[in-house]
């Protein structure tokens, strides 16, 4: 399948105070290139991606730093002649991976696109949609409302990141605490990685939006995410995490048996490597296409 991903780093910048990384956008791209190598095509370079310009980007302007940056090695992508390629429908999809952020090309790919093979990413804190949800597919992360052209979508972990589990907890809970900027401790992913990997929880919670990559992080290293306030969480927000076993492992806590912890823990662990991955995540928009 070949596939337009348009998007463009300097316009997320000018949107996010100069971060030119979009974890959604970025995410689904990567995932899309999982399964489609070379033949998913990002109109412009999404550089946090590329190791190519790994150490070459003011840190300023690279939200996290850690898990979804310069994932992307060799490569043979084809970005010439992109709007001829839009008028002779080389193209069998087009994805716009940060709607509200980018819109490049989008005359042009209504002309020749029926509006079923425009697919529209959202990947913004805030739960307003961009009207354009009234034509199109569209993939909201902190989704509140229902309606049929409307999916809700989250992060993921990139597949590659996944650790080998490890049952040798030393430590209730991760070092990193949300809201507690002295125990952000860790400037590279390795000894970050490992904390949550010798942890029994890593606790997370809403900060500017429910979704946010320590879930996935705290997750993919083999630990389960301490929750807070996961009760509140909208039901179409966060949908493809699994809420039932993340609140019976907050339960937990509070009368803790190691037994059960690890019987949640492997469940949710085979429930990340089989629906929470970057792959899983791009391979949930193609299946919602319906192509």
């Amino acid at each position: 399948m070949k596939i337009l991903y348009v998007t463009n780093f300097k316009q997320i910048g000018m949107a996010s105070g100069g971060f030119i990384s979009d974890y959604q956008n970025d995410l689904v791209f990567y995932g899309l290139r999982e399964l489609y190598g070379d033949n998913v095509v990002d109109s412009t370079q999404i550089v946090p991606l590329y190791k190519e310009w790994e150490g070459k980007i003011p840190k300023q302007h690279l939200w996290g730093g850690m898990t979804t940056f310069w994932l992307i090695g060799e490569n043979n992508i084809d970005r010439e002649n992109i709007e001829q390629k839009i008028k002779d429908q080389f193209y069998d999809l087009i994805i716009y991976g940060s709607i509200k952020r980018c819109k490049d090309y989008y005359d042009l790919v209504s002309q020749h696109y029926p509006d079923n093979k425009i697919i529209l990413i959202d990947g913004n804190d805030e739960p307003e949609l961009d009207p354009l949800y009234k034509k199109h597919l569209y993939f909201k992360r902190e989704l509140t409302i229902d309606h049929p052209n409307v999916k809700p979508i989250t992060f993921g972990i990139p597949t590659c990141k996944l650790a080998k589990p490890n049952k040798n907890k030393t430590q209730q809970y991760g070092t990193c605490i949300p809201g507690q900027p002295e125990t952000y401790v860790f400037d590279s992913e390795e000894p970050y990685y490992e904390d949550y990997q010798k942890s029994y929880y890593g606790v997370t919670m809403k900060k500017a939006g429910w979704d946010c990559m320590r879930h996935y992080e705290i997750l993919g290293n083999y630990c389960i995410p301490y929750f807070v306030g996961l009760e509140e969480c909208p039901k179409n927000t966060l949908a493809n995490l699994p809420k039932d076993l993340l609140l019976q492992a907050k339960d937990l806590a509070n009368n803790f048996d190691e037994q059960k912890y690890f019987r949640i823990l492997d469940e949710m662990f085979e429930y990340t490597k089989n629906n929470l991955t970057t792959k899983n995540i791009a391979q949930y928009v193609i299946d919602n296409a319906k192509i």
